[in-house]
């Protein structure tokens, strides 16, 4: 209970001085779920600020901190730096084969 009440104030004092440090889980959260989306090759949306993107995820930058991501219909790709993500969805398998069958069709 004292640790949290520290962390409180920490976060409080930091807030207060101008100080505006990422949060690692948050950050951790987002590197789990982009390696299990690609361990499962299951399709992902993205939430970023201005914009969203839904897609399968072709390569994941540790390095550079980024995901190139790859739409639907494989004629859009984008990079997105891990740091403009907001949220990170998986798709439904249901809407992914769905849209997967509609742009083979055409």
């Amino acid at each position: 209970m004292r640790h949290k009440f520290q962390q409180v104030l920490d976060k409080i004092h930091d807030f207060l001085n101008g100080h505006e440090e990422p949060d690692q889980t948050e950050t951790n959260s987002l590197t789990a779920t982009i390696e299990e989306a690609i361990q499962k090759q299951t399709a992902v949306h993205l939430i970023l600020s201005e914009t969203s993107f839904t897609g399968d995820i072709i390569k994941y930058d540790q390095q550079r901190q980024q995901i190139i991501v790859k739409n639907f219909a494989k004629n859009v790709s984008r990079i997105i730096r891990i740091s403009d993500i907001q949220r990170l969805r998986f798709v439904p398998s249901t809407v992914q084969t769905a849209q997967k069958n509609r742009f083979k069709k055409e």
